[in-house]
């Protein structure tokens, strides 16, 4: 589904808000069971917790893709949103389409940060 972009902008705000307090109030999750596509991409780059908050902060609504749902039965009920951000890795010489993944909790629970696997469309660009 696509949210309106007013409701972009309060997610965003509130994503802000709650990083903004403490950059501990991002939660990147980690996979153990399957292939863990966000602690490759940061381990190749050395990208570290505070860059992924840094990049968290400068997306706006241009960067929207789209919301769902957790595909996690147990978390069914809870939405996810879907961001790409253009994203200049120091040392490297190409620029990397990275899709976020993002749900609010009490925190921010960052799910992906990863280079993008196939196109974003993005409805306010």
């Amino acid at each position: 589904m696509v949210r309106t972009e007013e409701e972009v902008f309060d997610f965003l705000e509130n994503v802000q808000t709650i990083i903004n307090e403490s950059e501990t109030n991002l939660i990147i999750l980690g996979r153990t069971k399957t292939d863990d596509k966000t602690r490759k991409f940061m381990d190749k780059y050395n990208i570290k917790h505070k860059m992924v908050c840094d990049e968290i902060l400068k997306l706006d609504v241009l960067n929207y893709s789209y919301t769902d749902f957790d595909d996690n039965p147990k978390w069914a009920h809870e939405e996810v949103w879907f961001f790409g951000q253009v994203l200049m890795i120091e040392g490297v010489k190409r620029k990397d389409t990275v899709y976020i993944k993002l749900k609010l909790r009490d925190n921010v629970v960052c799910m992906s940060f990863h280079p993008q696997e196939f196109e974003l469309k993005y409805p306010y660009l």
